[in-house]
């Protein structure tokens, strides 16, 4: 039915407002998706319990005619509800189940909020006002008015709806956003526009969303012609929309746990014949994966088997590609000797798995953020970003107003306090991915520059680690002293205020002795980090390429600011010592975890003042990573696990092993050993990282969590077993837990 009608829309507008008018509060009417995939079981029972009235588009409810708009609809929504009633907005539109076998009609179900916290129900979402007429911006401040809520703190969501049914799945997908957390579109038909991005929002505040409903009409009168609006105000609930799967028909991970290589070969084979019976069953080389075939893999996976493979695929006969090639490979002699199997797809296998013995955290310092990154990771891991918002301003903690702008280069103007801030938020994000999804505990820990903040925010050191937001970005150390106008450069240069400094960063393939060498004719130039085969340089933009002439080498210009690691730094030690002497959780003593400083070669000890002054030291001074990767390793650590934005520092610790270089410090030629080895010589150290720039942020994560089930790292499986593909069945509490972290 079209929402113009001018027999219709005129009365449906007044009821609408009659319905409005006569509260003297807002509504509060609770919203549960009616669908068996977001409605529990136990919601389920307890609506079914209840005495109910259907209202459809089509239908006549409580004798009155067939509702011409939303509002109508939603007018005679709420006459039920206080009549005592639980109301089923139906829907002229049904989906196929998971299983395919039927199709289920849509529905949302609405209830006072009050019957539902007697149920005990939590709802997807609230409708706060509704309102209708001929003037959007009227309509809408008419809605927000009876919401008594503020148009500055809701978001806008524009919808064309051309009848009854169309303006209820825009309501339904309304009611979606808030409940999955997720951005709709702001303009324009959200049946054709995805929505994009996590939904942030103030510590304990509510999203709104104001749903703006517009129809175009050509046969009203004159005085009447133009857009007939709607305005519906929703609030989020407090029930979450269910995880996305992590693995489905186009992200296939399966585990393969045995004694022998011989075992698993046998195990690759099986799998063979039953991916190619599979295939001849289904007539087709491309059909979904067949669920039962896939949960069997993880039921017979034992976490304690000395030995494990991961295929990793995006289909079956990707997958059918992988185990062949894998299958081969054990078969190579190489692989006998421990060489590593690794594929782009994520397989892999370690035949010498290092275990968790040396299992450590590497924290990367400032600059590795960028636009966008992991925006979907929210629909995979909701619970975890609910825990995160509740705990502290999670938009804050990501700078999620610069990293996620609509406008990409944003994310490139950050300042260092900016970027400090979200790199920290970043990898406090993943910690607890890893440590409370995964149950992923690390032996070891250290930092990258700035990375060691990192470190002791993330791993439950820091007492209130959120409060580290507000100070970073009011920090006279970040935005003036090493960065900004660099007051510390022009106090160790004696320059005034108002003469000019060009600092840059560059980063340059040299020697460290070769740069030193060349120093003494460039005072104004600092040797700032090494870093396996490379080093940066930092100071005067023009001293730098002036010396890199010199050096004959070309460099790579990092564009940023900062004066860390450098002599100037020294000046304001006594204040970052100061600012990151921070209160301790009272268990704080009790971790397992060793944290390495770059400041020092024993671990650091977990006080206040000791941590402060690691943090301070490896600030202001001069960055040897290579000399901390070297005593790292002489400490027992091996495997090497990246955890924030990109890749930054994997990299630099592969290029570190396979450099053999030595300790810096000490001159000593002990050296490290070759992470990718010529056949047939073991690896004895692997760097890898749980995202990387570029590529789909819940790809990079599996593939390392493939590359740790291989090296035997105890973890849990669970987070991927809930839902293997459409209508997999849920594998048993006992079977899950089967050798794997309590």
């Amino acid at each position: 039915m079209n929402l113009a009608s001018p027999h219709c829309a005129p009365a449906d507008c007044a009821m609408a407002d009659a319905a409005a008018q006569h509260r003297a509060k807002p509504l509060r009417i609770a919203v549960l998706l009616g669908d068996a995939a977001n409605l529990t079981a136990q919601s389920a029972i307890k609506l079914g319990q209840c005495a109910n009235v259907r209202l459809c588009p089509s239908n006549a409810a409580l004798g009155s005619a067939a509702p011409a708009s939303l509002t109508a609809l939603l007018g005679q929504a709420v006459t039920a509800i206080e009549q005592g009633k639980l109301v089923e907005l139906r829907f002229n539109e049904c989906v196929q189940t998971q299983s395919n076998t039927q199709a289920q009609p849509l529905s949302l179900w609405l209830l006072d909020d009050v019957r539902a916290a007697k149920l005990r129900l939590h709802v997807h979402a609230f409708i706060a006002s509704f309102a209708a007429g001929n003037e959007a911006l009227s309509v809408a401040k008419t809605a927000f008015t009876a919401a008594k809520r503020s148009q500055a703190c809701a978001l806008q969501h524009q919808v064309a709806a051309d009848s009854v049914n169309e303006a209820l799945i825009a309501l339904r997908r309304s009611v979606m956003a808030l409940a999955a957390r997720t951005l709709p579109p702001l303009n324009g038909d959200n049946r054709t526009t995805p929505p994009s991005g996590y939904w942030f929002s103030g510590q304990h505040q509510a999203r709104v969303l104001c749903l703006n409903l517009v129809a175009k009409s050509l046969s009203t009168p004159a005085v009447n012609q133009g857009e007939i609006c709607q305005s519906v105000i929703l609030t989020q609930g407090t029930q979450l929309m269910p995880a996305k799967a992590l693995l489905d028909t186009h992200r296939l991970l399966v585990p393969i746990s045995g004694d022998t290589l011989e075992m698993l070969s046998a195990k690759l084979r099986h799998l063979l014949s039953a991916l190619a019976a599979h295939q001849l069953d289904s007539g087709a080389a491309n059909t979904p994966f067949a669920t039962e075939l896939l949960t069997c893999w993880f039921e017979h996976y034992d976490a304690r088997a000395p030995l494990a493979l991961v295929l990793m695929a995006t289909s079956i006969d990707e997958l059918q590609r992988e185990t062949q090639s894998m299958l081969t490979a054990l078969a190579h002699q190489a692989v006998h000797h421990g060489q590593p199997v690794k594929t782009p797809a994520g397989s892999c296998f370690y035949a010498h798995p290092l275990g968790d013995a040396g299992l450590t955290f590497v924290y990367p310092g400032v600059g590795t953020v960028y636009p966008n990154m992991f925006n979907n990771l929210h629909e995979y891991f909701p619970t975890l970003y609910q825990q995160l918002a509740r705990e502290g301003d999670l938009s804050a903690m990501l700078q999620s107003t610069l990293i996620y702008a609509d406008e990409t280069k944003t994310a490139a103007g950050m300042s260092l306090s900016q970027q400090a801030i979200s790199g920290v938020g970043a990898s406090y994000l993943f910690t607890k991915l890893l440590t409370q999804v995964f149950h992923i505990q690390p032996k070891m820990a250290l930092g990258y520059s700035m990375g060691e903040a990192a470190m002791w925010a993330s791993l439950d050191v820091w007492q209130t680690p959120h409060a580290m937001i507000s100070a970073t970005e009011n920090s006279d150390i970040f935005n003036h002293a090493i960065s900004g106008e660099l007051t510390a450069v022009r106090q160790a240069w004696r320059l005034e205020s108002h003469d000019p400094i060009v600092w840059n960063s560059v980063v340059v393939r040299a020697k460290r002795d070769d740069i030193n060498a060349l120093l003494p004719e460039f005072p104004r130039v600092y040797l700032a980090i090494i870093q396996g085969d490379s080093c940066v340089i930092a100071g005067c933009e023009t001293s730098c390429q002036a010396l890199l002439a010199k050096l004959g080498k070309r460099g790579i210009a990092a564009n940023r600011v900062t004066a860390m690691h450098t002599t100037p730094a020294m000046l304001v030690h006594g204040q970052v010592q100061d600012f990151y002497t921070q209160a301790l959780n009272a268990d704080a003593k009790l971790s397992p975890i060793r944290f390495i400083s770059a400041a020092q070669t024993a671990p650091v000890s977990i006080d206040s003042h000791s941590i402060g002054r690691a943090i301070a030291d490896t600030f202001c001074a001069p960055l040897d990573f290579s000399g901390l990767i070297q005593r790292a390793y002489e400490q027992g650590a091996n495997l090497f696990v990246e955890v924030g934005a990109d890749r930054q520092t994997s990299t630099l610790i592969d290029k570190i092993c396979q450099a053999h270089l030595t300790q810096a410090s000490t001159g000593k030629s002990t050296q490290l050993p070759h992470c990718a080895s010529t056949p047939p010589c073991a690896a004895k150290t692997v760097a890898m990282a749980c995202n990387t720039k570029g590529a789909d942020a819940l790809t990079s994560l599996l593939k390392c969590l493939a590359q740790l089930i291989s090296h035997r790292v105890p973890l849990s499986l669970a987070p991927l077993m809930p839902h293997l593909g459409a209508g997999a069945p849920h594998l048993s509490s006992a079977v899950l837990l089967k050798g794997e972290p309590q």
